[in-house]
Formats: C-alpha cells, structure tokens, sequence
C-alpha cells in the first residue's frame, strides 16, 4: 500500500458562503428532470478522482 500525503490540512475549516452556494447549486441540479447520460458520467469519474474513489 502506498502511503499519501493529506490533500487538505486536517485543521482546515470550510468557507460558509462558499459552502451555502455549493449547496444550492447541488440542490437545483438534482431537481432537474432530464440530464445527459454522458456529463453524468464525466460527473461521476471526475468525483471518483477527486475523492480517491478509483471506481
């Protein structure tokens, strides 16, 4: 197993206003009724990367 380093310090705190703005953006995107098969997946991997998914 490799060993890796922290991405974000562990006493990192997240901007609120940020954080409020990210969260509404992400609440109008589930509401839509129709979404493109294709950017889903782009989504999907591109979040699977960031998080160290690997799926």
């Amino acid at each position: 197993m490799t060993s890796r380093s922290r991405r974000v310090p562990t006493d990192a705190q997240p901007d609120r206003d940020l954080r409020r703005a990210q969260n509404r953006w992400q609440n109008l995107v589930v509401a839509r009724s129709a979404v493109d098969p294709l950017l889903t997946e782009v989504i999907r991997v591109r979040a699977a990367r960031h998080h160290d998914c690997h799926t």
